[in-house]
């Protein structure tokens, strides 16, 4: 497939599709922002933050395993090789993510008691669904632009209201810190193997869908969050 003016024009389309969605603009982001919550608070939201955390590997993952360009699968797989920590399980993002919730003084009997709320199971089930039934375009439009793209700002977010509301500091924030940098090198090995593709409208349309299907789910999360902190 030969590469031509269109494929940048539809990288900067698809990125404005991702930045005017409402999900990047809920009200969550905002109010957690301003640290306005107590530790005991925000602990609903980050058990439930971490059972999200356990499951967005295997989309990709799914995604990986349909896809039949080889290029793009290597850079599926780059991604996935960072998200398992290099093979360290130590390093893994589940890992990671319960170091955090370490430093807010949980332990392991509080996340292997929380169970995930209605818009958790609506989330996962349609982006296991997405990703590995439905056209594996639009699960790419999932795992390459809907779950990478937006992650830096929102994570951001979560950074700012935890540094102002609990004073945490950058070992116990490593997770997220971690985020902000490395999804920005995985959108760039994601889009940089895409690009060829994205000549073919057809596969843009199916690939548009999987954005839209998959930050409307993520703004129904994030309603589930809020809820949780400020009833």
């Amino acid at each position: 497939m030969i590469l031509d003016a269109v494929a940048p024009k539809a990288l900067m389309e698809f990125k404005r599709l991702v930045d005017s969605h409402p999900v990047c603009s809920h009200p969550f982001w905002a109010r957690f922002e301003k640290g306005d919550f107590t530790l005991e608070q925000v602990k609903p939201f980050v058990l439930q933050y971490y059972l999200h955390v356990t499951t967005t590997r295997l989309y990709a993952a799914a995604v990986l395993s349909r896809m039949p360009d080889e290029k793009i699968q290597l850079a599926i797989a780059s991604v996935l090789w960072d998200e398992y920590g290099h093979g360290d399980p130590g390093r893994t993002h589940p890992a990671q993510f319960r170091a955090f919730l370490g430093h807010l003084g949980l332990a392991e009997t509080d996340w292997d008691r929380a169970v995930p709320i209605p818009e958790l199971v609506s989330y996962r089930d349609l982006h296991e669904r997405l990703c590995s039934q439905e056209n594996v375009w639009l699960g790419m439009g999932i795992v390459a632009l809907a779950m990478e793209w937006p992650i830096p700002q929102f994570y951001a977010h979560l950074v700012a209201g935890f540094r102002k509301a609990l004073r945490l500091d950058d070992r116990a924030l490593a997770f997220f810190l971690e985020h902000v940098k490395d999804d920005e090198v995985h959108t760039e090995l994601l889009t940089s193997a895409l690009t060829p593709y994205l000549v073919d409208p057809v596969i843009c349309e199916s690939m548009r869908e999987g954005v839209v299907r998959s930050l409307d789910a993520r703004s129904v999360f994030m309603t589930g969050l809020f809820r949780l902190i400020w009833p």
